[in-house]
């Protein structure tokens, strides 16, 4: 039998093998024209590396991407990511341990102009929220079947990390390069890229300005501008961040920052918080030799907003001296710290003058161990980076290696120069393809090196490779994509499946089973906000909780899986069929992720929230629906961080609505649309009351109904595959491809909240309509995400129904079903109340300027709600406060406050960021169908809403699920996603010039 931990490394094996044998099946002409391809396309991705030159001259030098990409299994994953946060749980007590025990000061040596330059900048009220962003280096053979005994930890890097750029565009590269020629040599070997580096690194800034309360300024990147040598790397970083997430951040030299009016400012910009490649002892020498103010970094240092702070000082070699002490670490740290430390963090001291226990328990002179085996150590000053002034013991001869010794013991003293020893581990060699000056193409071996940079949402890998054993990109190494790859099925067991159309037929079977139960499971869901009767509640979460169990069930079991493997090994790259097994190998992963038994509680306690929120509305009190709640968000919790495997909870359940969605993206972009709409809002505002026909019942139900069928009519919907009910929040939900059913609720004295909620409906549903006939019974006949999905809802509910040419032939319908109100209400006057910019307390009728102010406040709420930081019972209180400052107003009551949404009391955390998603795709396709049908505004102003349903129809609804909500845009508009044009739409509409 084989342990879990010896059926990884062979899988690990097993994956490692094929991926040599898929490169070694390319042609000779294909390597090297690979190898071409990679070298171009890495300096064309700006990984660059800058060397300095005898002569003074500096060279531009591009850096290696190995063709081979190694493997790491997500369980080997998640290990290493708890193993990482455990030891850089124990470095950020370092700044605290360095100012109370003298043993560590002597550790962890600073000069005295260092020294005192931290005590400056110390402020206690920090306490344990002084962030790190680290790398720890580390060896480990993830193909072995012993892999977790070759892990061993050699270095802290816990400021200035390199790679937060290089390794995830190494992993692009191999993915778009690489990647496509080992699937078609093995169709079935599933290799995935993992989380990018470059956005978990944003997410520790933007959560750590969130956590101090600086959210509105602009995050820096400081390192030393005007010195060369080293990773052409930050500006490249922040080039990407910048126009992938939106996120206001600038490049500069701690020369260029000043203070004013109590802040630090880069030229016009105000810094929020800022990262740091930059060590104190190199400010200082900025100071002396330059005469820099060191003022603004003080400041920034005094109100913790560096990332690295002051702990990124004590990323010495020594530092593993103190968690592999035997004696200090049964002191300060616990059982289990101690079991990691000793199992994988290299025996390490700082050499001097003492004695020293070894690692296996012996107590020694150390300056005559060191001398004495060398055989057994490496040598490493103790605050060098780069490679630099290593010596491997077993490649250094004997007197060199004494000379070394000597001069490390003479300069002990001084906290610059010193240097330590650590037990000499093996380094993993991996085989990589090499094409030589001839063309010709053989495997070399080359040593390879580990960097894991992890955070609380997961762990980036910086991988390098060199033929020295001295592992650096300094050192002219070459970098190492590490993707992601699936369990062999070899390895879980025989396949119980007959190849062929058997196995095609029998995968239909089950497609048709899973979107059986989600449809019944909507249907359900459906009739409980609808017509359910009371009385029926705790019936409908059993219900619901067997049918929810009865589809986990399917999606888990192996027969499902051995089905899935027969059928990827067969299917065509890029066909239909593969992009739907694609879909359906990602719900059985998230399905695998997730407990039965938790599928079943969170069904249950869905219903009961749900039941409690309606009942709390009713009788306007907050405090009926707040136990449920808590239930349910304890829950979430636990759904959320088992989705995550090891990740970002959070960040999972914005997965679930958005695939690839995260808090990195969605933080920064709210945040700039913010700081864009609330000048709107300012300006365009009125304080003036509702006038007199929106405060009077003249909006009768009945005829409420009959005008909004028949605006859903025109816009294209087919009443014989759906239809209209009321609710208390409106929805669509589709039960199958033929039963598309929607809700909206009807206020007499409110005309435009049936109006505006039953177009926003009407979106959805043409959507759901709209899949072409192959992919209805397909999971292909969805959307691929709800951004997109709410991009047509909001497109028809803003664009289209508070849009001039609109109104224009059914201003006289409204006035043929609402003739009392059509005696007060003319059409100009109704369409300058559509134009109005009125600061609400109600979502659902906000207007287009502060719709996503009201989204904003419900991202911060639920992220506190998720992490813990605002109890359940101070939510109303938070709500008002939120409100208050982002709208300046507040809601009458809790039925205009936290009541008003449904998406919580159903567990739906993460949600609320579609809805400002779907606003930007709408802006930039209603621009493009106007780009491309010149006479769009004409045929809406007769009424004629068809030729909008048709341009949809062929750019978003007929491709299904087959691209991304962002290709969907991109392929529609010709360009990527932006804020641009709905603010360029705004700023048209409410501020004219």
């Amino acid at each position: 039998m084989l342990t879990p931990d010896e059926m990884l490394g062979l899988a690990g094996r097993s994956l490692d093998g094929r991926v040599r044998r898929a490169l070694h099946a390319l042609p000779p002409a294909a390597h090297v024209a690979l190898e071409a391809r990679l070298k171009q396309d890495a300096a064309a991705a700006g990984l660059l590396y800058e060397r300095d030159e005898p002569d003074g001259s500096s060279r531009i030098d591009t850096i290696r991407v190995m063709s081979r990409p190694l493997v790491v299994l997500p369980a080997q994953l998640a290990y290493l990511h708890h193993v990482t946060l455990q030891i850089v749980d124990a470095l950020e007590q370092l700044p605290a341990m360095y100012r109370a025990l003298p043993e560590v000061r002597r550790t962890l040596p600073l000069g005295e102009d260092e020294v005192a330059f931290l005590e400056s900048v110390h402020d206690p009220a920090h306490g344990g929220h002084v962030p790190l962003y680290p790398r720890l280096d580390a060896v480990v053979d993830l193909a072995s079947g012993r892999w977790k005994d070759t892990l061993s930890f050699v270095e802290a890097n816990l400021g200035g990390v390199g790679g937060i750029h290089i390794a995830p565009v190494a992993e692009e590269l191999v993915w778009r390069d690489v990647v496509p020629l080992v699937d078609r040599h093995d169709p079935t070997l599933r290799l995935a890229l993992p989380r990018d580096q470059r956005q978990l690194f944003l997410q520790v800034l933007l959560d750590h300005a969130a956590r101090i309360g600086r959210t509105g300024g602009t995050i820096a990147l400081l390192e030393p501008c005007y010195v060369s040598g080293g990773p052409v790397e930050q500006s490249h970083l922040l080039e990407h961040l910048s126009a992938r997430f939106q996120a206001k951040i600038v490049h500069a030299d701690p020369r260029d920052l000043r203070e004013r009016d109590g802040e630090v400012w880069l030229g016009d910009d105000r810094i929020d918080v800022a990262y740091r490649d930059y060590e104190v002892r190199d400010l200082l020498a900025v100071e002396r030799d330059d005469g820099v103010d060191l003022g603004p970094i003080k400041r920034l240092f005094r109100e913790n907003r560096i990332i690295s702070g002051v702990g990124g000082e004590f990323d010495h070699k020594s530092s593993f001296e103190l968690l592999t002490d035997p004696d200090f670490a049964a002191r300060h740290f616990s059982p289990e710290e101690r079991r990691i430390f000793a199992k994988h963090v290299s025996w390490t001291r700082l050499l001097s003058q003492r004695a020293t226990v070894l690692w296996d328990g012996r107590q020694v002179d150390l300056p005559t161990f060191a001398r004495d085996h060398r055989e057994e150590l490496v040598l490493k000053p103790n605050r060098g980076y780069g490679g630099a002034g290593i010596l491997i013991g077993p490649s250094t001869d004997e007197a060199t290696w004494a000379a070394a010794v000597d001069a490390a013991l003479a300069n002990a003293a001084d906290p610059h120069r010193g240097a330590v020893v650590q037990r000499l581990v093996e380094l993993p060699v991996n085989d990589f393809p090499v094409v030589d000056e001839r063309g010709h193409v053989h495997d070399e071996p080359f040593f390879t090196v580990m960097g894991f940079a992890p955070t609380s949402g997961g762990m980036g890998i910086l991988c390098r490779a060199s033929q020295k054993q001295v592992v650096n990109v300094a050192q002219r190494g070459g970098v190492v994509a590490v993707l992601q790859g699936e369990m062999p099925e070899s390895l879980r067991g025989p396949v119980q499946v007959q190849r062929g159309r058997a196995t095609e037929e029998s995968l239909r079977d089950e497609v048709h089973k899973l979107l059986h139960l989600d449809g019944a499971i909507d249907l359900l869901g459906w009739d409980e906000e609808t017509v359910l009767p009371s009385g029926a509640r705790r019936d409908r979460g059993e219900q619901l909780a067997t049918l929810e169990r009865l589809r986990h069930g399917l999606l888990a079991s192996p027969w499902l899986g051995d089905l899935l493997a027969e059928r990827r090994a067969v299917a065509l790259p890029d066909s239909e069929e593969a992009a739907e097994l694609d879909l359906l190998v990602r719900r059985r992963a998230q399905a695998l992720c997730v407990p039965e038994s938790l599928v079943q509680a969170f069904a249950e306690a869905r219903s009961a929230s749900l039941a409690a929120w309606e009942d709390a509305r009713a009788h306007r009190d907050l405090r009926r629906w707040l136990g449920p709640l808590d239930h349910l968000l304890r829950l979430v919790r636990d759904r959320g961080t088992a989705l995550a495997n090891g990740g970002d909870g959070y960040d999972a359940l914005l997965d679930q609505f958005d695939p690839g969605l995260t808090r990195a993206r969605v933080t920064p972009l709210l945040t700039s649309l913010r700081d864009a709409l609330q000048p709107i809002v300012a300006a365009a505002a009125t304080d003036a009351p509702l006038p007199d026909w929106r405060t009077r019942p003249l909006w009768p139900d009945a005829a409420q109904d009959t005008f909004c069928r028949q605006i859903i009519t025109a816009m294209g919907f087919d009443w014989t595959r759906g239809r209209l009910d009321r609710s208390t929040h409106p929805f669509t939900l589709a039960a199958g491809p033929n039963d598309i059913r929607m809700t909206f609720r009807v206020d007499p004295r409110d005309p435009f909240q049936a109006l505006f909620g039953a177009m926003h409906e009407a979106g959805h549903a043409l959507y759901d309509q709209g899949f072409q006939a192959r992919h209805q019974h397909s999971l292909l006949g969805s959307a691929p995400g709800m951004a997109i999905h709410e991009s047509q809802a909001r497109l028809w509910e803003n664009r289209v129904g508070r849009g001039a040419p609109f109104w224009t032939y059914f201003s006289r319908v409204l006035r043929d079903h609402f003739p009392e109100a059509a005696r007060v209400v003319t059409p100009p006057a109704w369409l300058a109340e559509l134009s109005q910019v009125r600061r609400s307390p109600v979502r659902v009728g906000a207007d287009e300027a502060t719709y996503d102010l009201h989204i904003l406040l419900r991202y911060r709420l639920e992220l506190a709600l998720f992490d813990g930081s605002l109890a359940v019972r101070d939510l109303a209180a938070a709500w008002n406060e939120g409100m208050q400052e982002l709208l300046g107003l507040l809601p009458a009551n809790d039925l205009e406050g936290c009541l008003q949404d449904v998406h919580w009391a159903i567990g739906s955390f993460g949600y609320f960021p579609s809805y400002t998603l779907g606003n930007l795709y709408a802006a930039q396709l209603y621009d493009a169908f106007l780009r491309d049908t010149p006479l769009a505004e004409a045929q809406l102003a007769q009424g004629d809403l068809a030729p909008l349903l048709t341009w949809l129809r062929a750019k978003v609804h007929a491709h299904g699920h087959r691209f991304t909500g962002e290709q969907l845009v991109t392929r529609a508009t010709g360009s990527a996603p932006t804020i641009a044009p709905f603010v360029a739409y705004l700023l048209t509409k409410y501020l004219p010039q």
